[in-house]
């Protein structure tokens, strides 16, 4: 082959690889484009799903109250306010209110409508009355807090007709801080907008219910043509890119707009395409200098062709293998950190290593002050259910190295020194030839003050059958005290009073005051919560709660029976004891009504009328049985009455949450099982506890020591 030939061929193959690569250059641009479109609307998708379980969680809550009043309050004729302040502590929400077909308006919040407010002309009515389903309003003045607000709102029904409309507001700051707190990289934004473009949600609050987003950016001024009629996609103007996704049943959209040299790094494809366009570069020069130089020497030409396609194609494989582990390693933490909204952290042998941004907020803490700390270090030294935090710690650790328990209960430390309660959830990966272990945090504490005000509401809803079985209990001490006193008069005239007159006066007199003074330390410890589980004995809990109740046996006829195999034997168990004693005291009262119920029901007759309680355990167990003679429970609604609001009585007599409470408490704070069912006359409750035994006993019987 002549060198003239090698020189055509030489020169026909430079320009193929130059316009293959030309090729290739421009094609990689477009895939570069589609990819970050693709990726951006992934991150926002996943950004309205959480959005979208916020306001799921708030239409849940608005559905099942709608059906609830539907029951209670239109079949009924039931008081709806309480249960509509239930609703607002459980929901977060500022209001929650009826406005009925007839002009009238019940309000759970208390605020009193002026004489001329009309429910029927308010936005969120019409909003409900015109969709005719369960929906959110557009952001609207409230008239009782002036504040912008948005309402889930439904259509009450009864007998197939609307009645009226349920409402409950959401301050419209509360949507604006759960949008805020979405991270989009690091100079990323995210927002809401309505159908038409108006802005709803922003941080600049200078936009919101005031500007139209295609209105804010020039850039921006087709974007009002383009977005309408699509449930997601991307636009793109100037350096930037925004990203929208439709949330359900609201029509309103969640946008994200970050720049787009951010938007191409959280795609990790920018590494990539710039090695490729490198490799890309370097084949263009290596090119032209072979076409320079294949005039000079067909045979240098020749002898090089094979060891530079080596070292290529060695560079290439190296290029590609160092970029798909950094892509793999970029993918990895930015799904963990970018997109989180719980607190992240890292460790390596107990060891902080690495944390979030919401780990930051949550403590409350700079970075410097978590990296290079422990779990300890973060923590008190006592944890909520009374366990030493080093010993729980190692315990968990224990646990999770067996395989049994990747989320628990923890309490950790802010920067203040407060404490606040934890679920952590423990996965364990391989980075950087490492196993770490990667802790999902989440804070829980309205979750446990709400369980908390629950039960000191359940309280509180006993309070004023308790108040007058107190005053029935006083009634004889004071009739005593007052006829003490009428007697000095007489026995000063008839020149009776002596020292032994005047000292047994004062002594049945002050055998009255301590009467009535332990009645209401009763009440008063009754009513106290209990901060911390300790070990106590069952029966000191059930004669607590005979004392609170016997007034209102006493009062109604009752006989309360307690049987026991030993009363001598010690039987400890591990919990909260007042909130034990307000299960017991709430089931004896249900008892009771039952007893009452029956002779009712009786016209009349004589109704056996007793309450059993039976206390027995074995080896690792205590068992209480309590039976009463009453109406018992009609076996359709057996299932029901664990059920939170469900209640059989009146909403003037029942809050519907004593037995639902009582099962949490048993099941779940003090790791037991409360069983009913019915008798040939009456109901029986069995609770099984679990004995205090070892470390628990060990550490109460050491506190008490010392």
């Amino acid at each position: 082959m002549t060198l003239k030939i090698n020189i055509v061929l030489a020169s026909i193959l430079v320009a193929i690889i130059l316009v293959l690569g030309g090729i290739t250059y421009t094609y990689t641009q477009t895939i570069s484009r589609h990819t970050v479109e693709r990726h951006q609307q992934a991150l926002t998708k996943e950004a309205a799903k959480m959005v979208q379980m916020w306001l799921d969680h708030r239409f849940k809550l608005v559905d099942a109250l709608a059906r609830t009043l539907e029951d209670l309050y239109l079949t009924q004729g039931q008081d709806p306010r309480p249960i509509l302040r239930m609703t607002m502590a459980a929901g977060d929400f500022s209001d929650v209110y009826l406005g009925l077909f007839n002009g009238t308006m019940i309000d759970g919040a208390k605020w009193h409508a002026p004489a001329d407010y009309d429910p029927r002309t308010r936005p969120w009515y019409r909003r409900a009355m015109e969709e005719q389903k369960l929906t959110l309003t557009r952001p609207f003045m409230d008239a009782g807090f002036w504040k912008m607000v948005i309402a889930v709102v439904v259509p009450l029904v009864h007998n197939e007709q609307v009645v009226g409309v349920l409402s409950a507001n959401i301050i419209l700051d509360t949507l604006q801080a759960s949008v805020m707190d979405l991270r989009i990289g690091r100079y990323g934004s995210a927002f809401i907008i309505d159908s038409q473009g108006t802005v709803l949600v922003h941080q600049n609050k200078s936009l919101m219910m005031n500007t139209k987003i295609q209105e804010s950016d020039p850039g921006l001024s087709t974007f009002g043509s383009y977005f309408p009629g699509r449930d997601a996609g991307s636009f793109s103007y100037r350096d930037r890119m925004l990203s929208f996704h439709k949330l359900t049943d609201t029509g309103w959209y969640l946008c994200t707009n970050v720049d787009q040299e951010e938007a191409m790094a959280l795609a990790k494809n920018k590494d990539m395409l710039f090695a490729m366009a490198m490799v890309l570069k370097i084949l263009g020069i290596l090119a032209l200098l072979l076409f320079l130089t294949v005039g000079g020497s067909a045979l240098i030409l020749f002898i090089s062709k094979n060891r530079f396609e080596a070292i290529v194609s060695g560079k290439d494989k190296d290029l590609r293998g160092e970029i798909i582990r950094r892509k793999e390693l970029e993918t990895r933490y930015r799904t963990l950190f970018n997109m989180a909204t719980n607190a992240i952290m890292l460790t390596r042998n107990g060891i902080y290593i690495e944390c979030n941004q919401k780990a930051l907020d949550m403590f409350a803490l700079v970075e410097d002050k978590i990296i290079g700390r422990t779990m300890l270090d973060l923590s008190p030294n006592t944890q909520m259910d009374g366990t030493a935090t080093k010993l729980k710690l190692t315990q968990l650790e224990q646990s999770h190295a067996l395989g049994k328990s990747d989320v628990f209960k923890w309490t950790f430390n802010r920067a203040d020194g407060s404490e606040f309660p934890v679920e952590i959830g423990i996965s364990t990966l391989k980075l950087d030839r490492e196993m770490v272990k990667v802790y999902s945090i989440w804070d829980i504490s309205k979750r446990v003050n709400a369980e908390q005000n629950l039960r000191q509401a359940q309280k509180m809803a006993a309070m004023g059958e308790m108040l007058s079985a107190i005053a029935h209990q006083w009634r004889q001490p004071l009739n005593a005290l007052s006829s003490y006193i009428a007697s000095l008069t007489p026995a000063f005239y008839n020149q009776m009073i002596s020292a032994a007159f005047i000292e047994k006066l004062v002594r049945e007199s002050d055998a009255q005051i301590q009467f009535m003074s332990r009645t209401i330390n009763d009440f008063r410890e009754y009513f106290r919560p209990s901060k911390n589980k300790h070990t106590f004995e069952i029966m000191d809990a059930i004669q607590s709660a005979i004392k609170l109740v016997k007034p209102q046996l006493r009062q109604n006829n009752i006989t309360l029976d307690l049987d026991l195999d030993d009363p001598a034997v010690s039987m400890p168990i591990w919990g909260y004891k007042n909130e034990f004693v307000h299960v017991l005291v709430n089931i004896i009262s249900n008892a009771k009504d039952a007893i009452n119920e029956r002779q009712a029901n009786s016209r009349n007759r004589s109704v056996h009328k007793l309450i059993n309680l039976a206390v027995f355990k074995n080896r690792k167990e205590i068992c209480l049985e309590i039976q009463d003679t009453g109406c018992g429970i009609p076996p359709h609604l057996m299932e029901k009455i664990f059920t939170p609001y469900f209640t059989t009585k009146g909403t003037a007599t029942g809050t519907g949450i004593g037995l639902y409470m009582a099962k949490m408490i048993v099941e779940k704070e003090m790791k037991g099982n409360i069983h009913v069912e019915n008798r040939s006359m009456g109901v029986m409750f069995r609770i099984w506890l679990p004995l205090a035994l070892g470390e628990n006993t060990q550490k109460d019987n050491k506190k008490n020591h010392d």
